[in-house]
C-alpha cells in the first residue's frame, strides 16, 4: 500500500515508472487531482523483482522509496507484506492404448508369454501409442483427461487409461501433496550435504588437537543436519519418519565420505579437508556473482568482471606467468635465462597468479549476496567506496601474499633446506634434486661460471637452459654453471659425505 500526494502529472509519471518495471497496480484510490492541485492517492501494487523471501518486505519498501526519489514525489510506502505463489505439485501420469482383448490370445506358450510381456510393458513402462502426460490428484480426475479431446490432436481412443511412474502407487485420498517448486528444497539439501562433507573433512583433521579445536565445527554440522531434516519433512509432506530416516541416511553418508576424503590422505600430504574447504570457497564466490547478475543485468556486471577475466586472458600467453620463477629463482642469485621452464608450467604459473590476483572477487559476491538479501538496494557512495576500499586490499594481498611472495618464501626455503642436506621441493616446473657430477676428462679443462668445480662435493641441480646446467653448492652458497657436454650427472636420493669415486 503506496500513498502518494501529487499532481496528474506526478501521478502518471509514477504509474509509467511502475509499468517499466512490470509492477502491476491492482487497486488505486483517492483524487481527484489536477495539474496546480495535489491530491492524495493511494495505490495497492504488487512488487516483483528477485532475490530472497527472507527481508523481502524491507527489500519491496526500499525499491519503491527508490522510485519516488528518482520522480522526487512525496511518497509514502504504508504496508508491505509477502506474496507467496506456490502451486501444488500434482502426481504425474502416462496416458496409454489397452490391447484390444483383455484376455490372452490362442496360440503357443511362446506367443503368449510374448503377448504378455509387451502388455506389462505398455502398462508399467513407456506409453503405448499416446503420449499425453497429465497432472492429476486422483485416477479418476486423471483417466478424465486422458480421454478428452484437446483442439489439434487426434480424438483419443476409448480404450485409453492412465498409469503412475513406474513403481509409483496412487495417492491415497486426502494425502497432502508437495509444492511445485521442489527445486528450492533440492538445492537446499545439496549445500547442506556440502557444509556437512566440509566440516566433517575438518573435523576428522582437527580430531587429534583435542575436543576444543573442532568443537564449533561440530556445532555446524548439527545445525546443518537438523536445517536438512527440516527441509526433508517440507519436502516429504506427511510423512515425518521417511524424512528423518533420509536425513540420517544423507549425514551419514555426507559424513562418511569427507572423514574418508581426509583420512586417505598420505601424512605429510595435501590435506583434502583444505581442498574441500577451498572448492566450497571457489562455489560461494561463484554463487554470490550469479545472484548480483540476477539482481542486476549482464550489461551492468561485466565492467567489474573485467579486471578478472583480463589475468585469465593473459594466461594465454605463458610468458607472463614468469613472474613467480623469477623471484624463486632470485633465491639462488640466478635469472630467468639461466633455467629453461616447459611452456606448460609457464601456463599453469600463469594460472595461478591470476587466480591469486582475482582473490578481490570476494568482494564483488559479497556484494551479491548483500543484493540477494536486500541489504544493499539503495546506491549509495559510501557502500561502494568501502567496496571497492575492500577488493584493492584483497587484490594486493591475493597478487603478492598468495602469489609473488609465496615464490620468494618457497625459493627461500630450498637455499634453507639445501643448506640442511634435505631434498627441497619441485616449483611449477623447477625440480632441484641432489646430485654427483663426474667430470669427462680433466677437471681443470671445464670452466664454471660463479665458482670453482669441485667434483667430490654433492650439488644441488636447479635446472639447465642452452647446453648449460645450473648447480648449488650449498656449502660455499653460491650457483655454478657448467657445460652439460663435459659432464656426467648422477643423480642421488640424499647429498653424501664425499661424491669421489671409491
Amino acid at each position: 500500500m503506496v500513498e502518494l500526494l501529487g499532481t496528474t502529472t506526478e501521478c502518471d509519471d509514477f504509474e509509467q515508472a511502475l509499468e517499466e518495471r512490470g509492477w502491476p497496480v491492482l487497486q488505486k484510490e483517492g483524487g481527484p487531482a489536477t495539474a496546480m492541485t495535489a491530491r492524495t492517492t493511494r495505490y495497492l501494487l504488487e512488487c516483483r523483482f528477485p532475490g530472497s523471501r527472507a527481508n523481502a518486505r524491507r527489500g519491496a519498501r526500499e525499491r519503491i522509496e527508490v522510485v519516488g526519489d528518482e520522480l522526487q514525489l512525496d511518497l509514502n510506502v504504508e504496508v508491505t507484506d509477502l506474496v507467496v505463489r506456490d502451486p501444488e505439485e500434482r502426481p504425474a501420469w502416462f496416458a496409454y492404448e489397452r490391447p484390444a482383448a483383455d484376455g490372452p490370445p490362442p496360440g503357443p506358450p511362446t506367443r503368449r508369454a510374448r503377448w504378455r510381456v509387451r502388455r506389462w510393458c505398455a502398462e508399467r513402462l513407456a506409453p503405448y501409442r499416446t503420449g499425453r502426460h497429465i497432472s492429476a490428484v486422483n485416477r479418476t480426475h486423471a483417466q478424465e483427461l486422458a480421454t478428452r479431446t484437446l483442439p489439434g490432436t487426434v480424438t483419443p481412443s476409448p480404450r485409453v487409461t492412465v498409469r503412475r511412474p513406474i513403481g509409483t502407487p496412487d495417492p491415497e485420498p486426502g494425502a497432502a501433496t508437495g509444492r511445485r517448486r521442489t527445486d528450492r528444497e533440492i538445492f537446499r539439501l545439496c549445500h547442506a550435504a556440502v557444509v556437512l562433507m566440509v566440516t566433517s573433512s575438518l573435523i576428522a583433521r582437527l580430531w587429534p588437537q583435542g575436543f576444543a579445536a573442532w568443537w564449533v565445527l561440530g556445532v555446524v554440522a548439527v545445525t546443518t543436519l537438523g536445517l536438512a531434516a527440516h527441509w526433508l519433512i517440507r519436502f516429504m509432506p506427511g510423512k515425518p519418519g521417511a524424512a528423518l530416516g533420509a536425513a540420517l541416511g544423507l549425514g551419514v553418508v555426507t559424513v562418511g565420505m569427507g572423514a574418508r576424503i581426509e583420512l586417505s590422505g598420505e601424512p605429510g600430504g595435501p590435506s583434502g579437508a583444505l581442498g574441500l574447504l577451498a572448492l566450497a570457497a571457489g562455489y560461494a564466490v561463484f554463487t554470490g556473482i550469479r545472484l548480483l547478475v540476477r539482481q542486476w543485468s549482464w550489461r551492468v556486471v561485466a565492467p567489474w568482471l573485467l579486471p578478472a577475466v583480463l589475468p585469465l586472458a593473459l594466461g594465454l600467453f605463458p610468458s607472463l606467468g614468469l613472474g613467480l620463477h623469477a623471484l624463486y629463482l632470485d633465491a639462488f642469485g640466478l635469472n630467468l635465462e639461466d633455467v629453461e621452464i616447459p611452456r606448460l608450467w609457464q601456463l599453469i604459473a600463469t594460472v595461478r597468479l591470476g587466480l591469486a590476483v582475482n582473490l578481490w572477487l570476494i568482494a564483488l559476491a559479497g556484494l551479491g549476496y548483500l543484493q540477494h538479501f536486500h541489504w544493499c538496494v539503495r546506491e549509495r557512495w559510501p557502500a561502494y567506496t568501502l567496496l571497492g576500499f575492500f577488493a584493492l586490499i584483497l587484490m594486493w594481498t591475493g597478487g603478492w601474499s598468495l602469489g609473488l611472495e609465496t615464490a620468494a618464501r618457497a625459493g627461500a626455503g630450498v637455499v634453507k633446506a639445501a643448506a640442511s642436506g634435505q631434498a627441497p621441493d619441485a616449483y611449477f616446473g623447477i625440480t632441484p634434486q641432489w646430485v654427483c657430477v663426474r667430470p669427462i676428462g680433466p677437471a681443470d679443462d671445464i670452466h664454471a661460471d660463479g665458482g670453482e668445480f669441485r667434483p667430490a662435493r654433492p650439488y644441488l641441480r636447479i635446472g639447465d637452459a642452452s647446453g648449460t646446467v645450473v648447480l648449488w653448492d650449498s656449502a660455499e652458497k653460491g650457483a655454478l654453471e657448467l657445460p652439460m657436454d663435459k659432464l656426467r650427472i648422477v643423480p642421488v636420493e640424499k647429498p653424501p659425505k664425499s661424491c669421489a669415486p671409491s
